[in-house]
């Protein structure tokens, strides 16, 4: 057994398949991995099936969590307002403390997700470069709510929290549609098979703004870093790729990547017109033998629409971090795309 043992809960989502995947490759780690269905993906790593919302312990359960000291929160329940959210997201880290107070008594961190909508990233304008420091924006936000609850519940205990904010995470997933290297790679594979240019569907303004994304390498790297660290309790952190860049710098690359003509920008909604795609993903799917994945299974158009009608620089500042003594964030976001979409390529989600 090894010194340390990660339970990752949300290990189906971006953020936990790469983390899985990146721990139990550094080899310093016993992963446990759990989220409410079965993992959509092969690991080495243990697995225990648990509904936040309603947790049931048995036996294997109870033996599994005993070894546990840093659990890395990646959970997340979508709800159509942001009073639905809080309460949702607030409740499923709220029932699976306890259960880790009573049956992990070798705790020593809770390592958490934040975001940019910590800073108000999504009314779609915040102040840039935006710092751990900053006040908070408008209530309700389920980020305040989680990280309230674990600073009241962990006065007084053993264990302590960390939370780690990435932006925009690229990163290979499936079945997690709220992926924009997902939704980029669709996007121009549609764009080619119909012979139409791949035109940025944003405004001419959102085609400028000065934009940061976070790799899931850099990510996992800093959530581990971050899990042992004496200096990291108690902390928030911006973790980011290091660079910033604007989509008109990097979109004419990205249609050469995939061999489609780039026009000059036309805004459109994705959300209205792409899912009526359906039909020729069919096509695409048989045509090049590809996994045969829904297209809802892997895009979530409005996503897209949100992330690329932002008017405004929308970047984070990384230097806490790297006082800290995080020194991976020097990374090429346009090559961590590029990686994304190679991956999505030697997996047969996309020709």
């Amino acid at each position: 057994m090894k010194k340390n043992t990660a339970l990752i809960l949300g290990a189906n989502g971006i953020i936990g398949r790469n983390l899985t995947n990146y721990l139990i490759g550094s080899n310093n780690w016993d992963v446990i991995t759990s989220a409410r269905k079965k993992l959509n993906y092969e690991t080495s790593a243990d697995f225990i099936q648990l509904d936040l919302n309603d947790i049931e312990i048995n036996d294997e359960v109870s033996d599994k969590l005993n070894n546990v000291t840093h659990v890395f929160f990646n959970a997340y329940t979508e709800k159509k307002t942001p009073y639905e959210q809080s309460e949702a997201n607030l409740k499923i880290l709220s029932n699976i403390v306890p259960v880790l107070e009573q049956y992990s008594p070798n705790l020593e961190r809770i390592l958490f997700i934040q975001g940019g909508k910590a800073y108000g990233a999504h009314l779609g304008v915040y102040k840039t470069p935006a710092y751990e420091t900053d006040p908070r924006s408008i209530t309700p936000n389920f980020y305040y709510d989680q990280e309230d609850y674990l600073r009241r519940q962990s006065i007084g205990k053993k264990w302590n929290w960390t939370a780690i904010r990435p932006d925009i995470v690229i990163g290979f997933t499936t079945r997690t549609p709220m992926n924009l290297a997902n939704l980029i790679a669709i996007y121009a594979v549609l764009c080619k098979e119909e012979g139409i240019p791949m035109r940025f569907p944003g405004t001419k303004k959102a085609y400028d703004v000065l934009v940061n994304v976070t790799g899931t390498k850099v990510l996992s790297q800093s959530l581990e870093w971050a899990a042992v660290e004496v200096s990291t309790e108690n902390e928030i952190f911006n973790i980011t790729n290091g660079d910033v860049f604007r989509w008109s710098q990097v979109w004419p690359k990205i249609g050469a990547f995939f061999g489609v003509e780039v026009a000059e920008p036309q805004t459109f909604s994705l959300q209205e017109y792409m899912p009526g795609k359906n039909a020729i993903w069919e096509k695409i799917v048989e045509k090049y033998n590809l996994i045969p994945y829904k297209l809802d299974e892997l895009v979530q158009w409005n996503f897209g629409d949100f992330i690329f009608n932002v008017e405004v620089d929308a970047f984070q500042d990384v230097n806490k971090a790297r006082r800290f003594g995080f020194h991976k964030m020097n990374g090429n976001s346009l090559e961590n795309l590029f990686n994304t979409f190679q991956t999505m390529r030697d997996n047969k989600i996309i020709p």
